[in-house]
């Protein structure tokens, strides 16, 4: 080959990745600009803020101390009993302002990605994922202590509060159902929250469960709506997989105190979710996961699918304390 042929042939390779630098660079650019799709009114199931008026209060529970200090008990001359360590630790209960967030989502949908297995060598995975949005919408409740016609302060129907914002700290898990029954927790996984922002194309930043801890969750109001977006992710669920829940914690502060062999329980209230994925192991990524609790005519075979969650009656979603 010639000095000449040479040149030109350096010339056109050079002229060929520029051209792939610029084509790499413009659909970056492209991307970036894509505005977000304006999603209809029914593609989210929305779920309002579950809180009640019993969320202001705990108890009464007894305090670790009474069980552990039973020699504490006496019986004062000059005070009431009432007035004493021990019973002041007994049948105590907590007040406080329980607040709740709006909870929206799409049904779980699937993706095939490469992700490091544990050699470290790239592998091929399926990736189930939950995208959601978070409102704060108020409607905080506050325990409110009054007066009784003695003079003793009671505490009545709790009042309408509205936090200027509060986090949320997520924690999602997937528990598929029946013989095959598993806990999957959500790893964080930013290459896969890149493409799940990529064809989902909400508009707006898609965090992780990590990301939306540092959010602060604004009110929103009549003339100023807040949307913060995250996505939840499970890897490589078991394909035979028919019927499973999604468990959501974090989106109120309430919780219950229980006295479990002399030790403290706090249990969160956490938001369930049930789902449904007629398919089988044959071509993972088509099948359709299905909010919900389907409705079968037959009986034997509605009780079956109810026995698979634990329930007498279909409910596509409850809340729990756990």
């Amino acid at each position: 080959m010639s000095n000449l042929q040479a040149k030109s042939r350096l010339a056109f390779l050079a002229l060929l990745c520029l051209a792939a630098v610029s084509a790499s660079a413009n659909a970056q650019t492209l991307t970036s600009l894509t505005p977000g799709r304006k999603l209809a009114p029914d593609v989210l199931e929305v779920i309002p803020p579950g809180i009640d008026y019993g969320d202001t209060f705990q108890g009464p529970i007894d305090l670790e101390l009474v069980g552990e200090n039973s020699d504490l008990a006496w019986v004062p001359n000059y005070v009431s009993e009432s007035e004493t360590l021990l019973k002041k630790a007994s049948d105590v209960v907590f007040r406080g302002d329980a607040y709740g967030l709006q909870f929206a989502f799409k049904p779980v949908r699937m993706m095939e990605t490469i992700l490091p297995g544990e050699d470290g060598q790239a592998k091929s995975a399926i990736v189930w994922y939950l995208l959601y949005r978070v409102r704060n919408v108020g409607g905080d409740l506050r325990p409110t202590p009054e007066a009784d016609p003695f003079g003793n302060q009671v505490f009545g129907q709790p009042t309408k509060a509205a936090s200027t914002w509060v986090r949320f700290m997520p924690r999602f898990r997937l528990r598929t159902l029946g013989a095959n029954s598993r806990t999957y927790l959500d790893p964080v996984l930013p290459s896969v929250k890149a493409a799940i922002a990529a064809k989902e194309r909400v508009g707006q930043p898609i965090f992780d469960s990590i990301e939306m801890q540092r959010q602060k969750i604004e009110l929103s109001t009549e003339a100023e709506t807040h949307d913060y977006w995250g996505v939840a992710t499970w890897v490589n669920v078991d394909p035979r997989t028919d019927f499973f829940r999604i468990e959501v914690s974090g989106l109120t502060n309430a919780q219950r105190l229980v006295l479990d062999e002399g030790r403290t329980k706090y249990l969160q209230k956490t938001l369930v979710l049930h789902f449904t994925r007629p398919g089988d192991t044959v071509n993972e990524l088509e099948d359709v996961i299905r909010y919900g609790i389907p409705a079968i005519d037959d009986a034997v075979r509605q009780k079956y699918v109810l026995d698979q969650f634990g329930l007498q009656d279909r409910l596509d979603h409850m809340w729990i304390y756990q």
